[in-house]
């Protein structure tokens, strides 16, 4: 097993630099695995990539998204002992996981003795807001159990199948996250770039990931009316493919480029 968080990719050697590049978390999407962040071509910054911690489990977390975000943070922590500046961002609930994290961030006690982040930004990819998903036919009713396997049955479970368990839990988990409520805070949301697939999974776009596409941010405009999205990037092909060799360089530019806007620096 990978280690957690992964690095992919060390940052460029710069100690002329009176600060070096923050680095880029992507958290997983649903399937649990970090396998198409490894794809990706280095970016001119330090990439690490953060996996379901319980991929070979299921992916299930009874305490939902949240619980995930906060271990997650703990991760963080561990790899970034004396905390500091960050990017964060994913595909698809990677996105939803770094709202979750920024949220939890946002409200430590001031006094905490633990590592201190600032989030400097957040590169959501193809991250859909959730708000009504739940209704949808690719989406579990929210009355629906975690998918029961015997500890023999996940080993002996090829991985393919293990991230679809990881998917199903990851579409019940986030029926039930409850979206974090900046209402008055909104100044403290990361600045957001947005990339948004151009193609739907399907041509009658019934595709859960779709519910949204014909809008332009991808249903956040409703969240805290999007102020906190500062750009649209559109990138080629649909939710599920844009990982594809065909796409990988333009979707690496794109964002080593979002995480420069969050982050500029002078090489």
């Amino acid at each position: 097993m990978l280690e957690n968080p992964t690095l992919i990719y060390e940052g460029p050697a710069t100690p002329w630099l009176d600060r070096q590049p923050a680095p880029l978390i992507l958290l997983h999407d649903g399937g649990g695995t970090t396998f198409s962040y490894h794809c990706l071509y280095p970016i001119g910054r330090a990439l690490y990539g953060i996996h379901n911690a319980r991929l070979d489990e299921g992916g299930y977390w009874e305490s939902g998204v949240s619980g995930m975000a906060s271990h997650y943070i703990e991760l963080i922590e561990k790899a970034f002992p004396d905390g500091g500046e960050i990017l964060l961002g994913g595909w698809s609930m990677g996105g939803l996981l770094s709202l979750e994290v920024a949220w939890q961030l946002a409200n430590r006690p001031a006094d905490s003795t633990r590592p201190k982040f600032k989030i400097l930004g957040m590169v959501f990819i193809d991250s859909v807001y959730t708000k009504r998903l739940y209704e949808l036919r690719d989406m579990p009713e929210l009355t629906a159990q975690p998918i029961v396997k015997s500890p023999e049955e996940l080993k002996a479970m090829p991985l393919r199948e293990k991230v679809d368990l990881n998917m199903a839990h990851a579409r019940m988990m986030i029926a039930h996250w409850e979206v974090p409520d900046w209402k008055g805070r909104e100044n403290e949301i990361p600045p957001t770039i947005l990339m948004r697939a151009k193609e739907l999974v399907h041509e009658d776009g019934q595709s859960f990931v779709d519910h949204w596409r014909k809008f332009h941010l991808l249903g956040w405009d409703l969240y805290h009316d999007a102020c906190w999205i500062k750009e649209v990037v559109e990138l080629d092909g649909h939710h599920f493919n844009i990982f594809e060799d065909r796409y990988l360089k333009d979707i690496t530019a794109k964002i080593a480029t979002a995480a420069d806007d969050l982050d500029p620096h002078d090489l």
